[in-house]
């Protein structure tokens, strides 16, 4: 079972899938939206949404000190098997390592965000934001589950329609092959059988060659896409001028820019000089952006002075809950 904390989540529409093309629909939205490289996926459906969490593979096979873990027959969120849903309202739930804050609406989880220990009001409040909720005056209470057998998205999962609807074409050619095979042995016996038969090994392999060719299109153009995504990679993450000026809104109150580095286009360390300075307001404030990861921040050498390191991201439109990012060193 995935610890939360290795977890991204995010939810998508599907109003305008037809239930057979869905499963699909879903791989594909998932590959462009996973923030890993090595992406597993798992996905819940709730009538026209789905819940979906994305973890890296290779990150649950290395153990704490790097070495090689065998792979598990199954991995699944822990999420799913802690708490239970709501039909709306938000709640905290805690975690076997750290607390899951959950935004429920129509009986669909629609904004997680994990945090290593229960969150301050402000970033409650964040979180809050970002699922489209006002702010409140109190934390919600932090609610102990235990680790339960059957996940709770079982409840959630979906209806006969959905089911019906999946397995449709499946039922239908089932049926099909049934009533043919009825109506030959009271019609026209054992010959008219072997005909119906070789009808449907025709059909079978008029079948097959048109799925090669949705096959191979599909190749084409999901190798067309990887090309795409290779030339994107190459191009800086942001500008200098652009970055100035992220930079100048994130570091907030009076302060100096002492030094300025970039090793590459996607590693950014800047030294500045400023009074009381806090790194772990700095790191959330930098991270919170979503324009940075692994952000660092030291208290500098000279007095009042502050050494800020992260790697730059591109800027995206997605949505969902972030990973958590490093404490602050002092």
């Amino acid at each position: 079972m995935l610890a939360r904390r290795f977890c991204a989540f995010t939810l998508l529409e599907g109003t305008a899938v037809p239930v057979r093309k869905r499963k699909g629909f879903a791989d594909m939205a998932l590959s462009r939206w996973s923030p890993f490289a090595d992406a597993q996926t798992h996905v819940e459906w709730v009538g026209d949404r789905a819940m979906a969490w994305a973890w890296s593979r290779g990150q649950i096979l290395t153990g704490q000190e790097g070495e090689s873990l065998p792979p598990p027959r199954r991995v699944v969120p822990e999420s799913i098997h802690r708490g239970a849903p709501l039909v709306a309202g938000e709640v905290l739930v805690a975690m076997e390592e750290g607390v899951e804050g959950r935004v429920w609406r129509e009986g669909v989880l629609t904004a997680s965000c994990w945090w290593p220990q229960a969150p301050d009001l402000p970033e409650w409040n964040e979180f809050r934001r970002g699922a489209g909720l006002p702010p409140v005056a109190a934390l919600p209470d932090i609610e102990a589950s235990a680790l339960q057998a059957q996940p709770w998205a079982t409840a959630a999962g979906p209806g006969l329609r959905e089911t019906v609807g999946q397995y449709r074409d499946y039922l239908a050619l089932a049926a099909a092959g049934l009533t043919a095979a009825v109506v030959t042995a009271l019609l026209v016996g054992v010959l008219a059988l072997k005909v119906s038969i070789w009808q449907v090994d025709r059909q079978i392999a008029e079948q097959e060659q048109a799925l090669e060719k949705i096959i191979t299109a599909r190749d084409r153009a999901q190798q067309a896409r990887a090309d795409i995504d290779a030339r994107l990679a190459l191009r800086p993450p942001a500008g200098q001028v652009e970055l100035l000026g992220m930079v100048a809104g994130l570091m907030r109150g009076s302060w100096q820019l002492l030094e300025w580095k970039q090793a590459d286009s996607r590693t950014l360390e800047v030294t500045a000089r400023m009074q009381n300075p806090d790194p772990r307001a700095i790191v959330s404030a930098w991270e919170a952006s979503g324009r940075f990861a692994d952000v660092t921040a030291e208290l500098g050498k000279q007095p009042g002075s502050v050494v800020v390191k992260a790697h730059v991201l591109r800027k995206s439109a997605k949505s969902g809950s972030k990973p958590a990012g490093k404490e602050a060193k002092r």
